[in-house]
């Protein structure tokens, strides 16, 4: 247990390990809709998806030909 003293007011905690812990009801994000975005976040996110799939076909691209090579040599 602990104990927080103040001049006027003494609050005390119990702590709680958390496997002892009741389980907490979950949020679901179904009924929450689109997020409001400005403009320049959209398009950072954007690039960003850009950049990743460019990112993958690269390595992708890399990986087939590192294998066509390790096949022919």
């Amino acid at each position: 247990m602990i104990a927080l003293k103040n001049d006027r007011v003494t609050d005390e905690f119990v702590v709680i390990h958390p496997l002892f812990d009741e389980p907490e009801l979950k949020r679901t994000g179904e009924d929450l809709g689109r997020m409001q975005m400005s403009k320049s976040v959209r398009i950072s996110l954007l690039m960003l998806r850009g950049y990743l799939i460019l990112m993958s076909l690269m390595l992708l691209f890399h990986l087939i030909s590192q294998a066509s090579t390790a096949s022919h040599g």
